[in-house]
């Protein structure tokens, strides 16, 4: 019996140990479409890793994000968005410079004016690209058709080419059937205000000073807005919340200007109702909402690994596969010559060619939005301003003026 026991043991030490898996942490303000598309993937090719994601909600992220770094702590990947972009560049000193791994060989992957939205002014490669956000007008073709207005994507973007002609083809729809035509004046807002043609929204790029209420492009986009909550043509429901994602597929509303991350939202919100939307050109022409960058702290605990990831999710292999999966538009134009991505269909838009619209769009971006380093709060104030004139509790005038002296102390 002692004998058999020391043999046991033997055999016990002899085993070697199995190593835990790295864990690789990611934090960011979505699950960047991932969590059961690339990550599961990598994780299954590469056993030897665990990915975490936590998520918070999109100003709470980035706030929380700096405060993380200021005090020396946070993940191994971090994302930020488009609209807080410079607002981290300009700490590069937070994070890895990628070009020590190797991300200047990669950079001709990319639209270069999205690679750029994650170079520092002193030429650190902070972020690599995500996705890309070029616009166009979601609309429910059904609601029309029953409407007997105009439904087909080329007589849509026609009827709708113009902001007038937008609103008549709003006011059009609410009188034949009593319904709202788009989700809210500030949706309508966001997307129209991104429209500039020089590159210039709330700051100019050359002095690098806020310019948001004496830009033509963002006036124009609020009187926009202002028409079409006077027009009454608006559901009033703010994005994000759950009357807004359960509109997209009960016909609280009949369109949205929306940006390509958001044909993901609305797929997930409308498959009970194949085939109802489709999507046109959007009133003066096409440009660019959003995007986000992968970067790596300083302070992250697996930064070869977690460059591992991101070159492997970002590459075009992969933004293509994301794309069929989720409608995720890719930063890497090289895709856009793919069939797979010309051919893909998607039932929830009316198997409209997807790839090409959005493509089109983005190709045609040659001076992309400078965003400042107070764009997201410059984004807030405006909106706050929308809100309260959609809601009855200011008076448009009285609202834009309370914006201007907001967006004034952060000048």
């Amino acid at each position: 019996m002692i004998a058999t026991a020391a043999i046991g043991t033997l055999a016990l030490q002899a085993t070697p140990a199995v190593a835990a898996p790295i864990e690789l942490t990611i934090n960011c303000f979505n699950d960047l479409n991932m969590k059961d598309t690339l990550i599961p993937a990598y994780e299954a090719a590469n056993p030897n890793v665990k990915i975490v994601l936590k998520t918070a909600d999109f100003d709470a992220h980035h706030t929380g994000l700096l405060t993380q770094l200021v005090a020396g702590n946070g993940p191994d990947i971090a994302c930020f968005e488009v609209g807080y972009s410079s607002q981290f560049l300009t700490y590069p000193q937070f994070f890895v410079d990628l070009k020590t791994f190797g991300a200047s060989k990669i950079q001709k992957d990319y639209l270069p004016w999205r690679w750029n939205q994650g170079v520092a002014r002193k030429g650190a490669i902070v972020g690599i690209p995500t996705d890309v956000g070029g616009l166009a007008m979601c609309y429910r073709q059904d609601l029309l058709k029953e409407a007997g207005l105009p439904s087909t994507p080329d007589a849509v973007t026609k009827a709708a080419s113009t902001p007038k002609g937008f609103l008549d083809l709003g006011k059009k729809y609410v009188a034949a059937t009593g319904k709202p035509f788009i989700d809210s004046i500030g949706n309508l807002f966001d997307a129209v205000q991104r429209q500039g043609k020089n590159g210039v929204m709330y700051y100019d790029k050359k002095s690098d000073k806020v310019v948001a209420t004496k830009n033509p492009t963002i006036k124009s986009a609020w009187d926009f807005a202002i028409a079409a909550n006077d027009a009454k043509i608006s559901a009033k429901i703010g994005a994000w919340s759950g009357d807004w994602n359960a509109g997209m597929g009960n016909g609280a509303f009949a369109t949205m200007l929306c940006p390509a991350w958001m044909l993901a939202i609305i797929q997930s919100n409308s498959k009970d109702i194949p085939q109802a939307w489709n999507i046109a050109g959007m009133p003066g022409g096409g440009g660019n909402w959003g995007g986000t960058q992968l970067a790596i702290p300083k302070v992250a605990e697996h930064p070869a690994e977690a460059w591992k990831f991101i070159k492997w999710a970002l590459s075009p292999t992969q933004q293509l596969s994301l794309f069929k999966q989720k409608l995720v538009l890719p930063s890497t134009p090289a895709v856009y010559k793919e069939a797979d991505f010309l051919a893909w269909r998607d039932p929830n838009f009316n198997n409209a060619p997807i790839g090409k619209i959005f493509s089109t769009v983005v190709m045609s971006i040659k001076t992309p939005i400078y965003e400042g380093r107070y764009q997201r709060a410059i984004a807030n104030a405006l909106g706050s301003a929308l809100s309260r004139v959609e809601t009855g509790k200011q008076a448009p005038a009285a609202s834009w003026a309370q914006a201007v002296k907001e967006i004034k102390k952060l000048s």
